[in-house]
C-alpha cells in the first residue's frame, strides 16, 4: 500500500474554528455574536490581502451554520461530524465553492444558481462560497445581483476577495463587508513557533522573523516559507540558510551600506549592487528588504523616545537611532520614495542593474540636499535685493567671458577704457525695455 502524500503545513493548519484564526478577533467576535444571536445575513463579503484567513473564515462559517452536533448557544463548529468533515474536505452537498478567476462567465453563475431553490440535503442552509469574486464579468455580476438581495430564507451566499474596489456597488450594498487586517510581525512569529513545536522543528535565532517579515502579514506565505526552508536545511534551519534560499540580506549589512550612502560614499551603493546581481538574489526581495527598513527609520526618526509601532529586537534600536540621525526626516522622507519607486520599475526595467545602481547613487547625494524651506528663503530674499546688488554678489569667475563670447578685435579703437558706444538697434531695444518695465 502507497504511503498519503506530504501534506503541506498551510493546509495542515489551516484552520478549522474560529479560535484557530490568527490576527482577526474583530471578524470572530461579529459572526459569533451573528450566530448565537440568529441574526445571520443573507450575504457576507470578506475583503483582505492574501493569506489573512478569506476563504478559512467562509469554510467555518458554513461549518458552523450547517454543523449537525452544534448546540444553542454555541458557535464554534464540532469538526467531527458528517457535514464538518466533508466541508473541510470541499465534499458537501450543501455548500458549493466556485473560484471566481476561472469560472468568470454570466453562464457559470447561471449554472451554479440553478440550484438555488433546491433544499440542502442535510444541514439548514445551502451556503454558496464565491472566492476572488471580482473576477466575475460585469454580465455575471447582474446574475448575481436579484439572487443575492432576496435569496431564498435557506441559501447564503460568502464572497471572498482581494480587490473589493472592483466589485459594483451593487453587490457591495447587499452584504455585510468583513475587512481582514495583515497579521502583525510578533502573531505570525508566535504562531510559526507553535507550529515548529508540534512539528518537532528547530529554528535557531532570527529564522522565524525574517521568513515572518517576508511574509507581509499573510499565514500562508509564512508557512509555505517555513516549508521551503525545512525543505533545504532540514530540521535545524538558521539565519544563514534562510539568506541563502531566499536571497536575503541581514538588517545590519543594509544599516552599514546605509551609514555608507549617508556619508556620501557612492562606490558602496555601486559595489553592493554588484554583489546582489552577481549572486542571484532576488533584487525585487532586497529592496523590498531597504524600503521596510527605511520605514522602520522614519519610525524611529518621529517617534524619538518613544518605541511603539517599531517591530525590531531592543539591541538594534541604537544602530536605528544613529542611521535615522544620519539622515534627518527629511533624508528618510526623500530615501523611502527613492526605494519604493525602484521597487515598482525594476521588475520592468530593461537594465535593472543600472536601474539600482543610479538609485543608490543618488541615495549617496542625500547629504547635500536642503531642505524646500532654506531653497524658498533663498530665493525670497534674491527677489528682494536690487539687480544691481545681485550682479556685483556674482561671483569674478561668473563675470568672466566665456569661451564663446567673442573677443574684441586687436585693431579696435581704444576707448578709454570706457563702455562703447551703443548703436542705434541697441538703444532702441533698451527704450523698448525701459518703457515696459517703466523705467526712467
Amino acid at each position: 500500500m502507497a504511503e498519503p502524500g506530504y501534506t503541506v503545513l498551510a493546509r495542515k493548519y489551516r484552520p478549522a474554528k474560529f479560535a484557530d484564526l490568527v490576527g482577526q478577533p474583530h471578524v470572530v467576535k461579529a459572526l459569533s455574536n451573528a450566530i448565537n444571536t440568529n441574526r445571520v445575513a443573507q450575504a457576507f463579503l470578506f475583503t483582505g490581502s492574501r493569506g489573512t484567513g478569506k476563504t478559512s473564515s467562509a469554510r467555518i462559517l458554513a461549518s458552523a451554520l450547517n454543523c449537525l452536533e452544534r448546540k444553542p448557544g454555541e458557535f464554534e463548529p464540532c469538526g467531527k461530524c458528517a457535514s464538518c468533515r466533508d466541508i473541510a474536505r470541499s465534499e458537501d452537498l450543501d455548500v458549493v465553492e466556485m473560484d471566481a478567476a476561472s469560472n468568470s462567465r454570466v453562464d457559470d453563475v447561471r449554472e451554479r444558481l440553478e440550484s438555488v431553490e433546491t433544499r440542502p440535503a442535510r444541514g439548514k442552509f445551502r451556503i454558496f462560497i464565491i472566492d476572488e469574486v471580482h473576477m466575475l464579468s460585469t454580465s455575471a455580476f447582474n446574475a448575481l445581483l436579484k439572487t443575492i438581495e432576496e435569496p431564498p430564507p435557506h441559501v447564503k451566499f460568502i464572497l471572498a476577495t482581494t480587490n473589493p474596489e472592483k466589485i459594483p456597488e451593487t453587490i457591495l450594498s447587499r452584504c455585510q463587508r468583513y475587512d481582514f487586517r495583515r497579521v502583525t510581525l510578533s502573531e505570525i512569529v508566535a504562531w510559526l513557533e507553535a507550529i515548529c513545536a508540534k512539528e518537532n522543528l528547530q529554528p535557531k535565532d532570527g529564522v522565524l522573523r525574517a521568513v515572518a517579515e517576508m511574509a507581509e502579514g499573510g499565514m500562508r506565505d509564512a508557512l509555505g516559507k517555513v516549508d521551503q526552508l525545512v525543505a533545504f536545511s532540514g530540521a535545524k534551519p538558521g539565519l544563514e540558510d534562510a539568506e541563502r534560499v531566499f536571497g536575503l540580506i541581514g538588517r545590519a549589512k543594509l544599516l552599514e551600506l546605509l551609514t555608507a550612502l549617508a556619508g556620501g560614499d557612492a562606490r558602496a551603493g555601486i559595489l553592493f549592487a554588484e554583489e546582489v546581481f552577481d549572486s542571484g538574489k532576488d533584487v525585487a526581495e532586497v529592496l523590498a528588504s531597504l524600503v521596510g527598513l527605511a520605514r522602520t527609520l522614519l519610525l524611529v526618526a518621529a517617534g524619538g523616545a518613544d518605541t511603539r509601532g517599531i517591530d525590531v529586537p531592543e539591541n538594534e534600536l541604537p544602530a536605528l537611532r544613529q542611521v535615522a540621525q544620519a539622515y534627518g526626516i527629511h533624508g528618510l522622507v526623500y530615501l523611502a520614495e527613492l526605494l519604493t519607486d525602484c521597487r515598482q520599475r525594476v521588475r520592468r526595467a530593461a537594465f535593472p542593474r543600472v536601474l539600482v545602481e543610479t538609485t543608490l547613487v543618488k541615495l549617496s547625494m542625500v547629504g547635500r540636499l536642503e531642505p524646500l524651506e532654506a531653497l524658498l528663503a533663498r530665493l525670497d530674499e534674491v527677489s528682494d535685493a536690487p539687480v544691481s546688488e545681485v550682479i556685483n554678489n556674482i561671483t569674478p569667475a561668473a563675470r568672466e567671458r566665456s569661451p564663446q563670447e567673442p573677443k574684441p578685435a586687436q585693431n579696435a579703437p581704444a576707448t578709454g577704457g570706457s563702455e562703447r558706444p551703443l548703436s542705434a538697434r541697441e538703444k532702441t531695444a533698451l527704450d523698448a525695455v525701459k518703457r515696459q518695465f517703466g523705467a526712467t
